[in-house]
């Protein structure tokens, strides 16, 4: 399937081509004036480079540690903290190959308290008909 639309798009370019070698000459020269423009931008727009350069910077640490959250979430099942929160680990025994044994996380159950038990709103009382 790639290769049918690399196909397809080659092919749409080439027929918008010019036929015309006088046309060739002029999309040749804008091509190439194009270009020079492009790679000697930030010769002639340093402040924007560098802009470009500290918003770039930012983005990447951004995304990576957006990926390094996704990654620990991922891998520990949602049940981390961050970082700054994180408690320091207590050392835990090794076992046979020198890793740490994993954790077993027992599912909380009974957290709730009596009051949180009681519902706040159980509708109008009946009458009974007399």
């Amino acid at each position: 399937m790639f290769l049918i639309r690399l196909v397809f798009w080659i092919g749409l370019i080439v027929v918008l081509l010019p036929t015309d070698e006088r046309q060739q000459a002029r999309l040749y020269g804008t091509a190439v004036a194009t270009v020079e423009r492009i790679t000697t931008f930030c010769d002639r727009n340093a402040q924007a480079c560098k802009a470009g350069a500290d918003f770039w910077a930012a983005f990447v640490k951004k995304a990576e540690f957006g990926a390094r959250m996704v990654v620990e979430l991922i891998s520990s099942g949602g049940r981390s903290e961050p970082d700054a929160v994180r408690k320091p680990a207590r050392v835990e025994q090794e076992g046979l190959r020198g890793r740490p044994e994993p954790k077993v996380y027992a599912p909380a159950r009974g957290t709730l308290s009596p009051v949180d038990l009681t519902p706040s709103w159980r509708g109008q009382m009946q009458r009974t008909g007399t």
